[in-house]
């Protein structure tokens, strides 16, 4: 509508629809028309009337029972997202509700990185692979490969290569040469990074001439952990084979490395209070499998029995990690600890 007065009804001048051009909008000469939800504007127009508040007569006018603000329901061109905006920052992943944004602006093309090529390999002979059946004596269910090529493709990698080798140094060298054959951005192996007879890891590094960067951290579970630097630049995380020390290590370390190579934001813990003691030497830094849930006052986190580093069934239970430095010593019900979703992508169900 354009100049609604009291007592006399408007005239109406025509209808507009989605799709109809603005020089068909400005063609319209009257007092009001008739319009749709994403049709354009008349320059004339002075505000929408809801089709529930006005009144239509059988000789074409209109009488509006409700008087609207000057420009209701019109929306200006860049009232949304306006024209010269940066609209999207580099080292975001993308989910679908940015696509929404993005393509009503007309963006067809992002430069995006492209998914990491990595490469994984478990050693150990008393490994077994889950499709081979169940273990002989002397065996074990080969789990870190699952785990390590479920945790990259949720991580948004490719895994290019995926391997067992065991306990032999020609097999790990064999297995670093195709690795470094097939251009991977990363490797992680499982196991074989201590300082057993059969730990050959860092020997077969040496081999191939990597870069050792560190060996061995101030941390549990995973205190073995090496990173080194492949000679044809692929970064190489050498996990320990215990299964949660795997989980961490990857969780955190690789996950972290990942986040550098495609410019990710740094991720930072939640802090919650605790809802139970926890007993923890100084000097050492720890990550303890935790429950983030609902306490009277709001958000609590609980750790959870069955620390040791073999114990896997509280990785059903457990939504995220407790991380503690090594600067801190025992900590006491209702102090604030760090908490890292489980899924370093999503919250936990509780939030």
């Amino acid at each position: 509508i354009v100049a609604a007065r009291e007592g006399q009804p408007l005239t109406l001048a025509g209808e507009l629809r989605a799709g109809d051009t603005i020089e068909t909008a400005e063609n319209l000469l009257g007092d009001a028309a008739r319009i749709m939800t994403g049709a354009p504007v008349p320059s004339w127009g002075a505000a929408i009337v809801m089709i529930e508040d006005v009144a239509l007569t059988d000789d074409g006018h209109v009488t509006v029972n409700t008087l609207p603000d000057l420009g209701a329901w019109i929306r200006p061109q860049g009232s949304d997202i306006a024209a010269g905006r940066d609209i999207f920052k580099p080292g975001r992943r993308i989910i679908p509700e940015h696509v929404q944004a993005l393509a009503s602006s007309g963006v067809v093309e992002l430069a995006v990185h492209r998914k990491p090529r990595v490469g994984i390999c478990s050693t150990g002979e008393e490994l077994v692979d889950l499709a081979s059946g169940p273990p002989g004596s002397g065996q074990i269910y080969d789990s870190n490969r699952p785990f390590m090529n479920a945790m990259m493709r949720s991580f948004g990698c490719d895994v290019v290569v995926n391997e067992h080798v065991g306990d032999t140094l020609d097999e790990m060298v064999g297995f670093l040469r195709r690795a470094m054959d097939a251009s991977l951005d990363l490797v992680i192996s499982s196991g074989a990074v201590s300082m057993g007879s059969y730990d050959f890891v860092k020997p077969a590094l040496e081999a191939v001439g990597a870069q050792i960067i560190f060996h061995k951290v101030t941390q549990k579970p995973g205190k073995p952990l090496l990173f080194a630097i492949l000679p044809n630049g692929t970064l190489y995380f050498g996990l320990p084979g215990n299964p949660v020390s795997t989980v961490v290590n990857c969780r955190f370390y690789v996950h972290y490395a990942l986040g550098v190579m495609q410019q990710k934001p740094l991720e930072t813990p939640i802090k919650l209070r605790l809802d139970r003691d926890i007993e923890k030497p100084e000097g050492l830094a720890v990550f303890l499998k935790a429950q983030c849930l609902r306490g009277k006052g709001g958000a609590m986190v609980r750790a959870l029995e069955g620390q040791e580093s073999f114990q896997t069934q509280p990785l059903l239970e457990m939504n995220g990690w407790i991380v503690l430095s090594e600067h801190l010593g025992s900590m006491q019900a209702g102090d604030m600890v760090n908490f890292y979703p489980a899924n370093p992508r999503g919250l936990p169900d509780i939030f």
